[in-house]
């Protein structure tokens, strides 16, 4: 029968103990062979958690969503700009790491700006992270408490979501999760200078990539440098200091780069918008509401949850979880796993960086809560060590809600391949016109094409982000990157400027009127569209938003328009 054992750094001399959790079976025949806690069983449950999440991500992401706004508001910043460029302040108010902005940017440049270029590092991001995190939680717990883990982290549905959508939170979880690694490896084995060195060179990549690893490379040096400090190693002393000196310069060198620029543009809209994700400071009470809601609602959405004590259960069980690393006395893997917590809630206190508030915002986090709230359900499972027949139906339920949480993803995902049916609606509508006004005229867009920064809503948040990245690609010029053709213009093939209309942000008329003035003293103004583009909430009951395409049409002349 499976002991539980130490969680302590090897110091000196020759004694060494591995740092990784076991806790007590329930009854031998359950681990022996073809007992439901058997080695054969628990590898062939792994290899089948690991399917599903591959599944999961792989159909989502080639299933090719239509973008949604979230996603336009980044990469309609890859539409023009070049790889100096991208590292100013980004339109729509977003807010990137330089290192992702460039893969980003690359993949652009050598795949075409499209759904599934824009995507394919976030995929990358979340399919090693799969199996990095079998490895980290390999090197952390044994037996149940590492199937949970992996079934929790497998199958959740943030897990899929962000493996196809085109932002940096896939990344902000692979870095996170290669930090928690190399940290263990060295703990493991600190005399491994090569281990200690790859530790030291990743904090560059680490930071430039992701701003929240901050947070995991801070707990890494607060417990490295405890754990060096009660064990009296020296040797650890020298990477140690190398490996915040690397954190400090690589922070410094992107706050220079794009951190500053981009913190300077929307530190004030951002704090705004993170209200709610802020511990309040005025009173104890408020503080301990705020935490209990934070940490019972989206921040612990794992393997699913969501607002207003959604993920109540996710919370009970990592309070579990630590509750069993205390009583065990793994005190330095507890110290391991919620360091970063603090230092993200110290951030947080200060508003620079929100702590809850959406999922998307914990996913440097994801690796620590998955293995606490495994560690916590493992450990509610061993309470009933007498009960063997209620032991098997409690494993069994605990293991089929990750399952079908991941097998769910893959249904809905197949039967409704888009987040909103506003965004899919949005995408046929620029399918059908950027292509077909091709084969009957010429088609440009008064803000593309011309140039013509006529409204705000280029820079707030607007949908006509979505318009811009539909518009490059589905219209095969534009996706081209060809000028526009003036010169084939003709009576039987007219030109047609795109004017996008957000009635939340004014148009200039103004300049609008002059530079009309100024087309028709080479064309002549036949006719006027104007399309819908509606939005609805997502029971597509309620409309939210009604922008419109206000289609001018011009023929050749310059008799001035009809009337």
């Amino acid at each position: 029968m499976a002991t539980s054992a130490s969680f302590v750094l090897a110091t000196t001399g020759s004694r060494r103990e591995r740092p990784d959790v076991r806790l007590p079976e329930p009854n031998p025949e359950l681990c022996a062979e073809g007992g439901v806690l058997s080695a054969r069983r628990l590898n062939l449950l792994l290899l089948f958690f690991l399917c599903l999440g591959l599944a999961a991500r792989g159909v989502r992401f080639f299933l090719r969503f239509p973008l949604w706004e979230d996603e336009c508001f980044l990469c309609v910043n890859f539409l023009n700009r070049d790889m100096w460029q991208v590292l100013e302040p980004l339109q729509y108010h977003q807010v990137a790491p330089p290192l992702f902005l460039w893969i980003e940017l690359g993949m652009v440049k050598v795949f075409g700006f499209s759904e599934l270029a824009l995507r394919l590092f976030p995929f990358v991001c979340s399919i090693a992270s799969l199996f990095i995190f079998r490895h980290l939680a390999g090197r952390l717990l044994r037996g149940l408490p590492l199937l949970l883990a992996f079934a929790i982290f497998a199958c959740s549905y943030s897990g899929a979501r962000y493996a196809a959508e085109a932002k940096q939170y896939a990344s902000d979880q692979l870095v996170s999760l290669v930090l928690l690694s190399l940290a263990v490896a060295c703990w493991r084995k600190p005399a491994s200078r090569s281990r200690a060195w790859a530790l030291v060179l990743f904090a560059p990549v680490a930071i430039g990539l992701s701003y929240p690893s901050v947070f995991v490379a801070g707990g890494i040096s607060l417990f490295l440098g405890g754990v060096y400090w009660q064990s009296q190693e020296r040797r650890g002393w020298p990477v140690w200091i190398a490996f915040n000196g690397a954190i400090i310069l690589s922070l410094g060198a992107v706050f220079l780069v794009t951190a500053g620029n981009q913190s300077s543009a929307e530190i004030d809209f951002m704090r705004d918008c993170w209200q709610r994700c802020f511990p309040p400071m005025s009173g104890p009470v408020d503080l301990v509401r705020w935490f209990f809601v934070t940490h019972s609602s989206e921040l612990f959405a794992y393997p699913m949850g969501g607002a207003n004590g959604g993920s109540v259960l996710t919370f009970v069980c990592i309070a579990l979880g630590v509750g069993v690393l205390a009583l065990r006395g793994h005190y330095r893997l507890m110290a391991f796993l919620l360091i970063p917590f603090g230092l993200h809630i110290t951030a947080a206190a200060l508003q620079r960086y929100p702590y809850g508030g959406h999922v998307k915002f914990s996913q440097h986090l994801s690796p620590a809560i998955c293995i606490l709230a495994g560690l916590g359900v493992a450990g509610l499972l061993h309470a009933r060590v007498s009960r063997q027949k209620l032991f098997r139906l409690g494993l069994a339920a605990s293991l089929a809600f990750p399952a079908a949480v991941g097998a769910g993803c893959i249904v809905r995902d197949i039967m409704n391949p888009y987040k909103t049916r506003s965004d899919m609606r949005n995408r046929a509508f620029a399918q059908w016109f950027w292509h077909n006004t091709q084969f009957e005229g010429e088609a440009i867009c008064l803000y593309s094409d011309v140039g013509l920064d006529y409204s705000a809503c280029y820079r707030g948040l607007s949908w006509s982000a979505m318009y811009l990245c539909n518009q490059r690609i589905y219209s095969p010029r534009h996706a081209a990157g060809l000028p526009p053709r003036y010169d084939q213009v003709t009576a039987g093939r007219p030109l047609r400027c795109v004017i996008f209309r957000d009635p939340d942000y004014p148009d200039n008329e103004q300049l609008i009127n002059a530079w009309l003035a100024e087309m028709q003293k080479r064309f002549r103004l036949v006719g006027r569209e104007l399309y819908a583009l509606t939005r609805f909430g997502k029971n597509e009951k309620d409309l939210a938003k009604v922008d419109h395409l206000e289609i001018l049409r011009f023929e050749p002349g310059n008799d001035g328009p009809d009337t």
